[in-house]
């Protein structure tokens, strides 16, 4: 552990994604006490504020209001809630169905192992984001739909990082050994191999909760994603993109949030990828 943070350390940029992703989780959690309004509160009498620091800007509402009056901070902090969650749930659900198919294919082999990994090809070869308008298509637009089109997506790629690692870690003599005992499919593979697989899984954890933030935006933007007036980026970005000359705020600031936080998500996976591969250890 001190020698994986020793190594973490040393990656400049993944300690400043670190601290990114770390201060943006605070605030989600916050939101409702840091918010100065409700998601859905609405001041008719406040259509359209700039920010404070803009001529005609009022101090009650930092970085001023939509269209229907309500206040850009608080929503853009609620929003960051449902995103995050999308992004967390994602990797819950690609990390669970991942890890099980993966683990099957990899430890079966055979016409088992074609097929799935056949599957997997199939899903890749298609372009993330239309696959993902499909199955929201077919679903319907919703919030959990959004997760299961976007967790669908990411899918292939958590299964064929599973797979690669079982291959490897089936060679080792410790496998060999377990299976000589008489050890059964779970002890063996579940309980002995699958913990050896954690890191690699560590490192696309990362990149996927970004993936899953950006093509939940992505989904919203397009209007299949969450629904108004739950307060997700993406779907602020729809709802404001009619203002974006007369209101460029409305649509600066969701764009500015779901890009930092993609670059942070990032830049804390490469240097999780640099302190758990051990060719960069030795290096």
């Amino acid at each position: 552990m001190k020698e994986f943070w020793f190594l973490f350390k040393q990656n400049k940029g993944a300690v400043a994604g670190l601290f990114f992703v770390g201060l943006v989780t605070v605030f989600a959690i916050l939101a409702p006490w840091l918010a100065p309004f409700e998601a859905t509160f609405t001041d008719p009498s406040a259509l359209r504020l700039p920010p404070v620091w803009m001529d005609g800007g009022s101090s009650t509402y930092l970085l001023g209001t939509d269209d229907l009056g309500r206040d850009q901070l608080s929503r853009l902090l609620h929003g960051a809630r449902v995103s995050l969650g999308i992004g967390f749930f994602v990797v819950l659900f690609t990390t669970f169905f991942g890890v099980v198919i993966g683990l099957i294919a990899g430890s079966l082999g055979g016409k088992v192992d074609s097929v799935i990994m056949r599957l997997m090809d199939i899903l890749m070869a298609l372009p993330s984001i239309l696959l993902a308008i499909v199955v929201v298509a077919v679903l319907g637009p919703s919030l959990l739909n959004t997760v299961i089109a976007v967790g669908i997506v990411s899918l292939p790629s958590v299964v064929r990082i599973v797979r690669a690692s079982i291959l490897v870690e089936k060679k080792k003599n410790y496998v060999v050994a377990s299976q000589s005992f008489g050890a059964g499919w779970f002890r063996v593979y579940a309980i002995n191999v699958l913990p050896n697989c954690v890191a690699p899984l560590l490192i696309q954890a990362s990149f996927g909760f970004s993936d899953g933030i950006l093509n939940a935006a992505a989904l919203g933007f397009l209007g299949l994603g969450a629904q108004p007036p739950i307060p997700e980026w993406g779907t602020m970005l729809s709802d404001s993109r009619a203002y974006i000359e007369s209101a460029s705020w409305l649509v600066t600031t969701p764009g500015l949030c779901i890009l930092l936080v993609v670059i942070a998500f990032n830049l804390l996976g490469d240097g999780l990828r640099d302190a758990l591969d051990p060719k960069a250890k030795r290096n």
